[in-house]
């Protein structure tokens, strides 16, 4: 099997073209008709990353968040695209085309949570009405604690932070990691609650204002999900690859 056999197999889960303008998704380091024997899939691709698939002579490294955001003007040799080329390691981007994707991170998460699908978009940025985010409708309220403390066990959050109007929750939305634009999104969807990793402290308080209840689950926490899926689907789809997880993907905050 080859890097381009992964990444077209990628592509149909989640089309790369898909991704939001501002990312850069996709086949990042290498070659498509390189083989590949071994895969390793991790959130980040930080240093340790990089060293242990070089230990472990793993041939593809499939992360999430990207390696490049903007133009590269030089690489010197700690840097990690250096060091990806110097090892002959390939390297592919799942990003936002995963955030947005049917049955991608917004899926897992109500999954994980008990939710009923849904196919409702909180941000749609593509002409199809493709987007960031899920909005689902629940049978019976939760309480802004309950949906704090499902969200804890869910994403096996260290720490969540919620407001709380003392309202029954039944029009929920989730994002995953960093929602910004979500924020206003979700509350001009009618939503009673919206999950999400992160925002910054003036969508908090916009959130407040308005009485939309606001639960941060943790940037790592609610995108490290994909990490399981897609190393599971992968295994399915190529049984005598060997895939597996970076023991060095891991949220790199110690709480205190």
């Amino acid at each position: 099997m080859t890097v381009g056999d992964v990444y077209k197999y990628l592509d149909k889960s989640a089309p790369f073209n898909s991704q939001d303008k501002s990312d850069n998704a996709g086949m990042i380091v290498g070659r498509y008709d390189a083989k590949v024997e071994k895969i390793l899939v991790c959130l980040d691709l930080t240093k340790k990353v990089i060293a242990e698939a070089v230990e472990e002579r793993s041939d593809l490294i499939i992360t999430h968040h990207p390696l490049i955001h903007s133009t590269v003007t030089s690489a010197v040799y700690d840097d990690q695209l250096h060091a990806l080329t110097c090892n002959n390691i390939n390297l592919i981007v799942a990003h936002t085309n995963f955030d947005i994707a049917i049955g991608g991170i917004a899926d897992l998460m109500l999954a994980r949570l008990g939710f009923p699908k849904s196919e409702i978009v909180i941000l749609p940025i593509n002409p199809d009405g493709s987007g960031f985010g899920r909005i689902v409708e629940l049978d019976s309220p939760i309480s802004a604690k309950d949906l704090a403390v499902k969200c804890k066990a869910a994403f096996n959050s260290t720490i969540v932070r919620y407001t709380d109007f003392s309202k029954a929750l039944k029009k929920i939305g989730v994002t995953s990691g960093s929602a910004e634009e979500s924020v206003e999104a979700a509350l001009n969807a009618g939503c009673d609650a919206f999950v999400c990793g992160e925002v910054s402290h003036d969508r908090v308080l916009f959130a407040a204002d308005n009485g939309l209840t606001l639960i941060e689950a943790g940037h790592f926490q609610t995108e490290d999900i994909l990490c399981e899926d897609i190393i599971y689907k992968l295994k399915q789809q190529f049984k005598k690859m060997e895939v597996k997880k970076s023991i060095n993907s891991v949220d790199v905050c110690n709480y205190v």
